[in-house]
C-alpha cells in the first residue's frame, strides 16, 4: 500500500472526516496506474480522490448512512427495504464481496480544476439518478466531463462500477465479476501500513 499524496503530488486527497490522518491508500499498482491515467487528462486537469483504501468499520458506518439517508426519502420504507436499496450503492464489510475499498484496489475518484472540483451531477437529479455512469437527463458539459474521465480511467485498465461513476477498481472482488477476470488479485487489508 502506499499513500496517494506521496506518490503521486498532483492527485488532490479530499477524504471524509472519518480518516484523521488524511491519507488515502492504494495498492502500488493502482496507484501506479492512477498515474498514467493522470498523463491522460487535459492540460491543467488531475483527479481528486474521495475515497481510496478504508477500514471495516468505515464501511459498516457508510451503510448505516445509506439506509437513513433512504428511509429519510422515503419515509413508507421499511428498514429492510432501505437497506436492500442501500446495498445497490455500498457493499459489505465482510465477506468474499467484501468492499472493494477494503483491499486497497478502488478509489472514489473526481475531477478537479483551477482549484475545485469539476462539475459531473446535477442538483436537479435524484442520488440515483447521479450514480450512473451513462445518464442521458445530464446537461452535454457534465457528460462531457465525466467521459473524460471515463477515457483515462478505462484505458489504462481500471473498471467503472456500473452504478456509481466515481467508482472505479482494479484487482478487488468486483473488478473480477465486471471484468469476467473470474478471481480477484487482492484480498481485504486490515490495516495500509500491511504490504500484500
Amino acid at each position: 500500500m502506499v499513500d496517494v499524496k506521496k506518490t503521486l503530488p498532483r492527485v488532490v486527497v479530499l477524504l471524509d472526516k472519518d480518516r484523521p490522518d488524511g491519507a488515502a491508500y492504494l495498492r502500488k499498482t493502482v496507484a501506479a496506474m492512477l498515474g498514467r491515467a493522470l498523463k491522460k487528462l487535459p492540460p491543467g486537469m488531475t483527479f481528486v480522490i474521495r475515497d481510496a483504501w478504508r477500514p471495516a468499520k468505515v464501511q459498516q458506518d457508510i451503510m448505516e448512512s445509506f439506509v437513513v439517508r433512504f428511509r429519510r426519502q422515503h419515509p413508507g420504507w421499511t428498514k429492510e427495504r432501505a437497506k436492500k436499496e442501500a446495498q445497490k450503492y455500498v457493499a459489505n464489510a465482510s465477506g468474499v464481496m467484501a468492499s472493494g475499498h477494503m483491499t486497497g484496489g478502488a478509489l472514489d475518484v473526481r475531477l478537479w480544476k483551477n482549484g475545485k472540483r469539476v462539475p459531473m451531477r446535477s442538483w436537479k437529479l435524484t442520488y440515483q439518478e447521479n450514480a450512473g455512469p451513462y445518464q442521458p437527463k445530464l446537461p452535454k458539459h457534465l457528460q462531457r466531463n465525466r467521459e473524460i474521465m471515463y477515457r483515462a480511467l478505462s484505458e489504462v485498465g481500471f473498471s467503472q462500477c456500473h452504478n456509481e461513476f466515481w467508482h472505479w477498481s482494479y484487482g478487488d472482488a468486483q473488478w473480477a465479476k465486471r471484468t469476467g477476470a473470474g478471481v480477484a488479485i487482492y484480498g481485504v487489508v486490515e490495516t495500509p501500513t500491511k504490504s500484500r
